[in-house]
């Protein structure tokens, strides 16, 4: 290169350098003026000097249903156990492994089959999430989503579930949830001619006559959605019948995030005015973007759907359960694992952070090596841009290595400084991106 060719090219540079700046901060400015009334734009301010707690993590829970049920364990400890997951749901655990035969009028219980899977789950890390269903054919009068024909039956079956796992093999903190989705398998209704409140009650007197050694959890409905009426009906029932009621689940598949905000508040109204259940655990035990296999779930944006619902149900609810672990609707090895590596990042204290807009949303928090914030720009539409004032403030040292691990694109590294307690960073994201930023302070040489 000539000695004025590279001169031109180091002046260019130089320029568009000093331009960049003002010109994401014009192009912030546009995008200001243009979302308007449509929508509010972010600008996250993490204040690193501000602890607020234990970051809770909702998001490590992962459900599976009848899909590839006796399989799905078989070489996904090591993913399981990467992305920290702590509970593991499933379903279909009488009809799917023979537990339940009758030698003439006795009740015969077989764990062989079930045990396989519970014991692949404990070696993952997790806890078992059992799901309470489906009626044995031995005790029922058609099918395997039918009534028993006799309820005492179906109250043994629950007490020696509950003897099995919380007391032989000695789990601790197990969830019982009574059926799954009673609304849809099994046509049950809230007081109806096929009671879910029967269901319940016979389960509960069997949980209640258990002998364990550890502590576990008891509850339901696990509705395909949160309805009035079966809120209404079920926590007056509970009360009059001194019934146990450890958590209150329902599921949710939907891209308005505002659906996950309206039933964690209808739950909580509803507490409200009894105060026995002040401390009932709030437990969405499937979620995600489509009930249907494939479609949004397999896609970008069914990607940071899980991120956005994440930090939407952060300090809302105990656990939210994407479905499913494998199979069809399966997380590992498909695009939403990818969320919940990133997620599992995090460190274990949440930082203050504020500034949220419309579309743009974030989590902050404070790891061993640095601060933390992760940034989601979640967008059903798949048209909102913008470029994000990212600002840490409180901070003490003067000089750090910014780490920003992009959704899918790899890990950018460089060096900041900043001669005050205040850094700012502008971050351009794309719809439906999330780019976690990490602020690692370095010692001066």
């Amino acid at each position: 290169m000539k000695p004025k060719e590279s001169w031109q090219s180091y002046a260019g540079i130089l320029i568009l350098a000093l331009a960049l700046p003002l010109l994401l901060r014009g192009i912030n400015q546009i995008q200001r003026t243009w979302a308007g009334a449509e929508g509010r734009l972010a600008a996250i301010n993490v204040q690193t000097d501000q602890v607020v707690g234990p970051l809770p993590r909702p998001w490590q829970a992962l459900a599976q249903g009848g899909d590839e049920l006796t399989t799905f364990m078989d070489s996904t400890q090591p993913q399981i156990k990467a992305l920290g997951i702590r509970y593991i749901r499933i379903d279909h655990i009488y009809d799917g492994f023979n537990v339940v035969s009758k030698n003439g009028e006795q009740l015969v219980f077989n764990w062989v089959e079930l045990d396989k899977i519970v014991d692949k789950i404990r070696s993952a890390g997790a806890t078992p999430f059992l799901s309470l269903s489906y009626m044995p054919l031995p005790i029922s009068k058609s099918d395997i989503i039918d009534e028993p024909k006799n309820w005492n039956d179906w109250s043994l079956v629950i007490q020696k579930t509950i003897e099995h796992y919380s007391g032989e093999k000695n789990i601790p903190n197990i969830y019982y949830e009574v059926w799954n989705e009673p609304d849809l398998f099994g046509k049950w209704t809230m007081g109806g001619a096929k009671n879910y409140q029967t269901l319940y009650l016979y389960a509960s007197r069997g949980a209640t006559k258990a002998k364990v050694s550890q502590t576990f959890k008891f509850g339901g409905p696990a509705t395909t959605g949160l309805y009035k009426n079966w809120i209404d009906n079920f926590f007056p029932f509970v009360l009059a019948n001194k019934l146990r009621l450890d958590f209150f689940s329902w599921h949710r598949y939907d891209l308005n995030l505002e659906k996950y905000s309206e039933d964690v508040t209808s739950v909580e109204r509803w507490i409200e005015s009894h105060p026995y259940f002040s401390n009932v655990e709030k437990i969405v035990s499937e979620l995600g973007a489509d009930s249907e296999k494939g479609g949004a779930n397999d896609t970008n944006l069914g990607t940071i759907h899980l991120l956005a619902v994440s930090r939407e149900l952060l300090y809302k609810i105990k656990y939210g359960f994407s479905f499913s672990v494998t199979g069809a609707w399966g997380v590992l090895g498909k695009p939403r694992e990818q969320a919940l590596r990133l997620l599992s990042n995090l460190g274990e204290n949440r930082l203050g952070v504020t500034g949220e807009g419309t579309w743009v949303k974030a989590i902050a928090a404070k790891s061993s090596k640095g601060y933390q914030v992760l940034v989601i720009n979640y967008d059903p539409k798949r048209s909102h841009s913008e470029v994000v004032p990212v600002t840490f403030t409180g901070l003490t040292d003067q000089n750090f290595l910014l780490r920003q691990a992009i959704m899918g694109s790899g890990e950018v590294r460089h060096a900041v400084a900043t001669t005050e307690a205040v850094l700012q960073y502008n971050l351009p994201m794309t719809p439906n991106s999330a780019v976690l930023l990490e602020l690692i302070p370095s010692k001066i040489k």
